[in-house]
């Protein structure tokens, strides 16, 4: 019996700090995502991207979702749901109880275009299928709008090429889930990163990351700064942000659930607390537009 109740303990003392760090984590309430736009599939609604925002959330960690039918009944019992952020209600008696962020947006382009050319007899054709979705973060205290994006997706959803007799063709079976679960991901990055910005967590030969896989791509390219000193507008007292020292550039070599490591591209290897930002994301995994290495070129270069 003694030795029951000292493993109890011993894994209280393990669990309890992790359980007090999870209370602290802020709230997000994910509200409609509206359509603007005529859809060129009937099935691509406003539901489908907001249910991949709110798997993408999850992912991350860094929030607490709250179940959507909640965040509808309380918008509700508010008068709020198609008002949210509006000047009407963010003056006073917003406080949506228990959320301490809502996210709403639109869709605001959705379709496809095709690309080709042809000369004598080879011929290549692709079919290209983008998306656009405007998002606000609200503080759901204030009704202060936060912040506000706008993310774009694209994949190249088919291709194929023709010469003489032969000709090849490939594509996606469902080309309007890759794009918006990559819309998805983008979203739920900036809205992350602008709460708890990608930093270094240990520097050295290989540099380790507090963002994995739910943001970060094996082949994404950052920047690496520290900030400088904050930047006061004297005349409204706005933060403005800080200058920024740039540091150097790095590259993700492999993701986890909850980290990434990276290796150095440019510049010194950062430390611990140094400040991370996407340059340039790798292309999904999968995605019939993976960058190939560049070709070596022969004779005079054009």
């Amino acid at each position: 019996m003694v030795k029951l109740r000292r493993f109890l303990v011993s894994c209280w003392l393990v669990t309890a700090p992790t359980l007090a760090v999870s209370q602290d984590l802020p709230i997000v309430g994910i509200s409609t995502i509206k359509e603007t736009v005529n859809d060129y599939s009937r099935n691509a609604k406003g539901a489908n991207f907001q249910a991949m925002l709110e798997t993408q959330m999850a992912k991350v960690g860094r929030f607490k979702i709250m179940e959507r039918a909640r965040v509808d009944e309380i918008l509700a019992e508010q008068g709020l749901n198609n008002e949210v952020g509006d000047g009407r209600t963010a003056n006073g008696g917003f406080n949506v109880a228990g959320v301490d962020y809502l996210v709403y947006g639109s869709i605001t382009k959705l379709g496809q275009r095709k690309s080709g050319m042809a000369t004598g007899q080879f011929a290549t054709a692709s079919l290209i299928t983008e998306m656009a979705v405007d998002i606000k973060v609200v503080d759901a205290s204030t009704g202060e709008i936060r912040r506000a994006e706008t993310a774009e997706a694209m994949v190249k959803s088919a291709g194929g090429m023709a010469t003489g007799s032969f000709a090849t063709a490939k594509g996606s079976s469902d080309p309007l889930a890759d794009v918006q679960r990559m819309a998805a991901k983008k979203v739920a990055s900036l809205i992350a990163t602008s709460i708890f910005p990608i930093e270094v967590v240990k520097g050295g030969s290989v540099i380790y990351l507090n963002y994995g896989s739910s943001i970060l791509d094996q082949g994404d390219i950052l920047a690496v700064f520290q900030p400088g000193e904050e930047l006061i507008d004297e005349a409204t007292g706005l933060n403005l942000g800080a200058e920024e020292i740039y540091l150097g550039k790095l590259e993700v070599t492999s993701t986890t659930d909850k980290f990434s490591k990276a290796k150095v591209l440019e510049g010194d290897s950062p430390a611990k607390g140094d400040l991370v930002r996407i340059l340039e994301k790798a292309p999904e995994a999968g995605s019939s537009s993976n960058r190939r290495a560049p070709v070596e070129k022969r004779g005079r270069k054009i």
